[in-house]
């Protein structure tokens, strides 16, 4: 099947749909006048994920229907994406084509990738990952100037890091991120700046202090920490915890 037809021109139809569906859920509870911040229209997701499908003798980037595992369609390039994944995919296909220690048995790819520039490609397989594959990985990582996973059944190998970079500006100040690999993270970037300028003006100077759930990597923890005396950031992650530690 092939991919649907992507048409950044409705995204402002769409964007309007949904801040007045808002506002109408909003309406009963006497809620402030929604402040609405668009996105980038095309290259704004910052990572993504692909099952590998095969047809006529070799492994495609693909997607499914909801519900449907069945019908696969074929993904060339992804306009949503980052321009780095984008620039990433047609490279990272090229090589496992032409590798068979690269592509065998592999069923899915993951793509990381930052504002800042920074990428990550995680790599996953149903076999066991042997010397042979990471010397072979390795190159791979070098040749694309990322850091790469291998994941199979009860064994992980890392090649450079397991996590990216993140640098956000917030009120004229840069904060830095870690996101690990695997964790969660706010996957359009440029919204999670507006968001987080938006957050930290909202706030304003305060002289006491803020208590923050489920903080992830720090994403909000670093700008707000400067507009209070401090903050108490909760999380159950451990991953996402040793990240905001970082």
């Amino acid at each position: 099947m092939s991919a649907p037809q992507f048409d950044p021109a409705t995204y402002d139809a769409q964007l309007a749909e949904k801040a007045a569906r808002l506002v109408e859920l909003l309406a009963p509870f006497d809620a402030p006048a929604a402040e609405v911040f668009d996105s980038p229209r095309e290259h704004y997701r910052l990572r993504t994920e692909f099952r590998l499908w095969r047809e006529d003798g070799q492994r495609h980037y693909a997607m499914f229907e909801q519900g449907d595992k069945h019908k696969a369609i074929l993904i060339d390039d992804f306009p949503i994406a980052s321009r780095r994944i984008n620039e990433l995919m047609p490279q990272l296909k090229a090589a496992w084509q032409a590798s068979e220690v690269l592509s065998f048995k592999l069923f899915q790819v993951e793509f990381l990738t930052t504002l800042s520039g920074d990428a990550l490609i995680t790599l996953a397989y149903h076999r066991p990952l042997d010397e042979a594959w990471q010397a072979e990985a390795e190159q791979l990582a070098a040749d694309l100037g990322v850091s790469l996973v291998g994941r199979s059944k009860g064994k992980r190998i890392v090649i450079g890091r397991d996590y990216v970079e993140e640098a956000l500006v917030v009120a004229g100040r840069t904060f830095r991120y870690r996101q690990p690999e695997g964790a969660f993270t706010q996957p359009n970037g440029e919204v999670c700046q507006k968001m987080l300028n938006w957050a930290f003006e909202a706030l304003g100077e305060r002289d006491d202090d803020l208590l923050e759930l489920y903080c992830g990597n720090g994403n909000f923890t670093l700008p707000l920490a400067t507009r209070v005396r401090r903050v108490l950031a909760t999380e159950i992650s451990k991953t996402s915890v040793n990240a905001a530690l970082a």
